[in-house]
């Protein structure tokens, strides 16, 4: 038997700030201790983990189709996962303004551990956001800070059991995490997944790299995991294991796990809810895409058209939107049944970013220039070069009529949608870059940059 098919138990090593009381530390097997620092190894209680951990070095240094947000009651107050619900669009107003100093509407920024391309996520009054540091980016961080205060609350501290390596502009710390509400699941680069409470202990740890050693590749991995039905689903493509898989959100254990095409792929898998309210999990890749029951991975429809190997499908209106050479929308009907094209339009292919999506209309970032289309048909509305804005891997992310646009410069922009055209409204210089779409709860803009936090108000 495989040893890491079995959650790996952890007593927590949580990091709370000076200011900060030292918080609880139960685990899902033991009892209650201090909180630890970063350089002490964690204990694994499971007599066979224990064997195995003598070979690596733990330290201690988350209508008819549209996408699904899983029921958690946070309405406003949450962003559970890369680009929210899988649109990118907030159900909170976001600041209409972006400015520092004295005068600004920052709210607050905090200093993080180490670097990161990731999204940040909005569990109620928590923001979590990973990180990774080290030389290799061999130590990963999660943190969980007070929306409200930008007090650091809790902080887990392990070390990667998969290939920490990406290229110099990524990061471990590069898949978004994803919250159910409850829990919060952790995902990296190499291929450790992590859960933990909404208070930071550990609950379950599983070294996904240490099951598949060869499931990466050297420019890293970035898919980000969703979750659904009880499930967290992976995407882990790659020249050598490549595969999709569900975790049990409660314990840790596989599900199912389907064999995928061998190439590299960094689209993130997106959740899509049929007409019977019943949840698909939409994966593409190069070769075609296929659409799986979260709880069975049984393939539910497939289709040939190959799919963007960066940016990530979107649904909204009744369509998925699946970006490639083109963008392809597919009208999906009743459960199981296989999507038909509604429309195709080769002038809005994103580059690097995913298709932003509003009931109405689909916003698509192409180096410096942003279009507007319909959604229904397609049809281009606007087309607007942003000026100063570079290379943008960040997806942009929609409240009401405007979008936040950020480059791996630190450049951030506010483009108001105006109907017929579009203006930058703000501008914004935060120095350092941003990768990881932000998040928008509660009216507040939340941005990751490498290094640092920030909160605008």
């Amino acid at each position: 038997m495989n040893l890491n098919s079995l959650p790996l138990f952890n007593l927590n090593q949580k990091r709370t700030r000076s200011n900060r009381p030292t918080m609880n530390t139960h685990s899902a097997s033991t009892s209650s201790i201090p909180a630890r620092t970063r350089q002490q190894r964690p204990f694994i209680a499971n007599t066979a983990i224990l064997a195995f951990t003598a070979c690596l070095t733990w330290c201690v240094l988350a209508d008819s189709v549209a996408a699904a947000d899983p029921a958690n009651g946070l309405g406003s107050k949450s962003w559970l996962g890369f680009r929210g619900d899988g649109t990118s669009r907030a159900t909170s107003p976001a600041p209409k303004k972006l400015e520092l100093g004295e005068d600004g509407n920052l709210a607050w920024k905090l200093q993080m551990p180490g670097r990161s391309v990731a999204g940040p996520i909005v569990v109620g009054d928590l923001v979590v956001t990973t990180s990774s540091s080290g030389q290799d980016g061999e130590v990963l961080h999660i943190s969980g800070v007070n929306l409200q205060t930008g007090k650091l609350e809790w902080e887990q501290t392990f070390r990667a059991t998969g290939r920490p390596f990406c290229h110099p502009t990524s990061a471990n710390a590069a898949p978004s995490p994803a919250s159910d509400g409850q829990r919060v699941f952790a995902f990296f680069s190499s291929n450790d997944l992590v859960c933990l409470s909404l208070s930071g202990e550990l609950l379950w740890y599983r070294g996904l790299g240490y099951d598949y050693p060869k499931a990466g590749n050297d420019v890293g991995m970035a898919s980000s995991p969703v979750v659904v039905d009880g499930t967290v689903i992976v995407k882990v493509e790659a020249q050598g294991d490549s595969f999709a898989a569900a975790i049990d959100a409660e314990t840790g254990e596989n599900l199912w796990r389907l064999t995928r095409p061998q190439m590299s792929n960094w689209a993130s898998p997106l959740v899509i809810r049929r007409p019977d309210d019943r949840n698909e999990v939409v994966i593409q890749s190069r070769q075609g895409v296929i659409a799986v029951d979260p709880r069975s991975g049984k393939t539910q429809w497939s289709i040939d058209e190959g799919g963007s190997a960066i940016p990530s499908p979107t649904a909204t209106g009744g369509l998925l939107i699946l970006p490639s050479d083109e963008v392809i929308a597919l009208k999906v009907g009743a459960s199981a049944s296989a999507p038909e094209v509604a429309w195709r339009n080769n002038k809005l292919s994103p580059r690097n970013a995913s298709v932003v999506a509003s009931d109405e209309r689909l916003y698509s970032l192409k180096g410096s220039v942003l279009v507007a289309a319909n959604v229904q048909d397609g049809e281009q509305i606007w087309q607007k070069r942003v000026k100063g804005l570079g290379s943008s891997w960040a997806t942009p992310v929609l409240s009401e009529n405007r979008l936040y646009i950020f480059d791996q410069t630190g450049k951030g922009l506010i483009v108001e949608d105006q109907g017929d055209d579009a203006e930058t409204i703000q501008e914004i210089e935060l120095g350092e870059g941003v990768l990881g779409s932000p998040a928008i709860a509660d009216g507040r803009l939340i941005i990751r940059s490498a290094n640092t936090l920030y909160c605008f108000e």
